[in-house]
């Protein structure tokens, strides 16, 4: 049980994506986090040396199943030969819930190695529908999407993002991993108001939550400046921010750092985890303090 659940019901498990070359210094500081995300992806293509780094952490802290190899967006039949191994890492690292991209990152021929926006269509919106279908009967645990950052989008898309996931969850029951920076650096490149996104959203649809921290990009040939997720960079005040607005509204299991480049800095991790925690413990008040006062006005 994550250590924060224990002493507060309802309250986030805050946690990092593991990541293997920093793998050494997670292990020594678990009591830094109250959950581990797990790349599934790492464990089907490490060696058993890289699978024993992942099945020695269990029972030690809980952790949480992630992916980027499903490509749900894809016009073609999901690769069940990789959903297997998903399920497979699910079992043995006794994760109890999965998570993946509203995206594709693949043809049937070439794997793109990026995460790439669908066309908001119905067409495509049933498609995946369908795919969320078989995934929610083939893993057995929990099935959550990832709202992703994105560079272009289709010119015969009918629906916001928020009204496309809408879509997709009311046909299925899926609930939304939101990847808060994502939307941070969507509605900056594409010039949005990202609350609008959120006031979009069903209550409580959001079950887990990303934060994380990446560059701004300039040059001559751009026509403005472009903000990249890089996960290289300590999270910006504005994701925090919007953190408080979904706190505010949602009860995300877990809130998730996100870390791929410069994991040299693990002086900005730990500072960017010790933030997250502030954060969640002080909605965290103000919710019990809510709930206090209005059970006193109902004693009255």
């Amino acid at each position: 049980m994550c250590p924060a659940a224990a002493d507060s019901p309802g309250k986030p498990a805050v946690g990092i994506g593991f990541r293997l070359p920093i793998a050494g210094w997670i292990c020594d500081n678990l009591n830094l986090f109250d959950v581990l995300e797990i790349t599934v992806d790492h464990y089907i293509n490490g060696g058993d040396g890289t699978r024993a780094i992942f099945k020695d952490l269990v029972g030690r802290i809980p952790m949480v199943a992630h992916s980027v190899g499903l490509s749900i967006g894809t016009d073609a039949p999901l690769d069940e030969a990789y959903l297997e191994q998903v399920a497979r890492s699910i079992n043995d690292l006794k994760m109890p819930s999965y998570s993946e991209h509203l995206a594709w990152t693949k043809t049937p021929e070439i794997d793109l190695a990026n995460l790439l926006p669908v066309p908001k269509t119905e067409a495509v919106a049933e498609s995946i529908i369908e795919k969320v279908r078989f995934v929610q009967s083939y893993v057995g645990v929990p099935f959550s999407l990832e709202n992703i950052s994105y560079l272009f989008d289709f010119p015969d898309s009918q629906f916001t993002d928020a009204e496309f996931f809408n879509l997709i969850s009311r046909a299925t029951g899926v609930e939304m991993l939101l990847d808060i920076e994502n939307l941070y650096l969507n509605s900056l490149n594409h010039r949005f108001e990202p609350r609008e996104f959120l006031d979009a959203l069903p209550p409580a649809i959001v079950t887990g939550i990303h934060v994380a921290g990446g560059p701004v990009v300039c040059r001559d040939y751009l026509t403005q400046p472009v903000w990249i997720d890089a996960h290289s960079d300590q999270v910006p005040q504005p994701v925090f921010d919007l953190l408080d607005d979904v706190l505010a509204e949602h009860r995300p299991a877990t809130v998730v750092l996100e870390r791929d480049e410069a994991l040299e800095r693990v002086d900005e991790i730990a500072q960017d985890i010790e933030r997250i925690r502030a954060h969640v413990d002080g909605w965290q008040g103000k919710v019990r303090t809510y709930a206090g006062e209005q059970a006193a006005r109902s004693s009255n």
